[in-house]
């Protein structure tokens, strides 16, 4: 059965009017609007839109949203960047996002978009020192040390598929085999465990050494109601081996409230002569109750088909243990397409997901995720 959003309507003539935007943008060729004083500091205000049609089926039903992608969220950002004469450079960012909908949140339990501006939708709010002989300091809310650490991805599809499954149905339940929904979700099940993601902090990352950096940072969680001290390192690889386009990250991150270490990484390689690329991921938690971990491979395929830009195409795999719960398996098989048109910065994106999920408590439907969409750059 298919099952439409009450608000389906409204939200069809939303997507109307941001389609007739994008396309009234796209015909100019929209850029990032952005002005230079006359002592060098330049000021840049950019964003991204980015939404599509999430079908969803958990084995009884299926339900079908527009939704806003949550593996590259719709957001806008004000940007400000200084050079002095003795080689610091300075950069502000404030970053904040939209979702109504988003494609982690919509379930068969929440369908209704959220018109509000909560003040979660805040990403970045920093200051950001640097020199190429001595670093960088971070300063506000931004990225931990550790953020990013299991998604380093080369493929060219990570728009819509890499590591965090849960991005997209995150919110959905499970459903039982009798029919009756569980009380675990896509998004409990399939963690990347990703280190300790954007918080209040301050950061340093050291100069790179032919590719090779660290990075450290000391924060707190300012939205949570108990600010309990987060810390982490990360080891960071970016360069070129031969034909090979390679990056790389490993991290350790430490959240002294939940008493939770978790350590993870990723690689990723594209051979840039026949655009084939494989990326590898994986993450564990140590703590005193249940470790969950997990691994994560892609295999990726781009070239440029059409004069418009590169086609990427990629299959991947996730294998994970004790996620959701004790004793449990998370394992998920997926398909993704993006289809890039450069000269209007513009990438078409589709993904089918499969989600199976077993534990002690009984046999589980297996879930489907069908999502396209669009997302457009400014």
């Amino acid at each position: 059965m298919l099952k439409l959003s009450r608000h389906a309507l409204g939200l069809t003539a939303v997507m109307c009017v941001v389609s007739m935007t994008l396309h009234n943008a796209l015909a100019e060729g929209l850029k990032p609007i952005e002005y230079t004083f006359g002592d060098g500091t330049v000021v840049r205000f950019s964003g991204q839109v980015n939404m599509g049609v999430l079908n969803y089926d958990d084995g009884e039903e299926s339900y079908t949203n527009f939704v806003d992608n949550d593996n590259s969220s719709s957001r806008v950002r004000l940007q400000l960047f200084m050079t002095g004469n003795d080689g610091w450079k300075m950069e502000s960012t404030l970053e904040a996002e939209y979702q109504p909908l988003a494609s982690n949140v919509v379930s068969q339990l929440n369908d209704e978009p959220d018109w509000d501006f909560p003040a979660t939708n805040i990403r970045k709010a920093e200051v950001v020192f640097s020199n190429e002989r001595f670093g960088k300091l971070w300063l506000g809310q931004g990225s931990m040390a550790s953020d990013g650490s299991a998604e380093v991805d080369k493929s060219g599809t990570s728009v819509i598929a890499y590591s965090s499954l849960s991005d997209t149905a995150g919110g959905y339940f499970f459903r039982f085999a009798d029919g009756a929904l569980s009380d675990v979700t896509v998004g409990s099940s399939f963690s990347n465990l990703d280190g300790l993601g954007r918080k209040l902090r301050v950061r340093y990352d050291t100069p790179t050494f032919h590719g090779f950096g660290l990075r450290t940072s000391y924060g707190e969680d300012a939205l949570a109601e108990k600010n309990d001290a987060l810390y982490d390192v990360a080891a960071t690889y970016a360069g070129e081996l031969n034909d090979i386009d390679l990056g790389a990250a490993i991290a350790y991150s430490r959240n002294s409230g939940s008493d939770v270490d978790i350590v993870s990484g990723s690689i990723s390689g594209l051979h840039k002569p026949t655009g084939i690329s494989l990326t590898l991921a994986a993450a564990r938690e140590f703590s005193d109750g249940v470790e969950g971990r997990y691994g994560y491979v892609k295999l990726g395929y781009e070239r440029e088909f059409f004069e418009i830009g590169s086609t990427a195409f990629s299959i991947d795999y996730y294998f994970g243990q004790d996620i959701a719960a004790a004793d449990s398996d998370s394992n998920s098989f997926g398909l993704a397409a993006v289809q890039n048109i450069e000269d209007y910065n513009l990438q078409l994106w589709a993904l089918w997901r499969n989600y199976d999920y077993a534990d002690n408590d009984g046999g589980y439907d297996n879930g489907r995720a069908v999502f396209g969409g669009a997302l457009f750059k400014f």
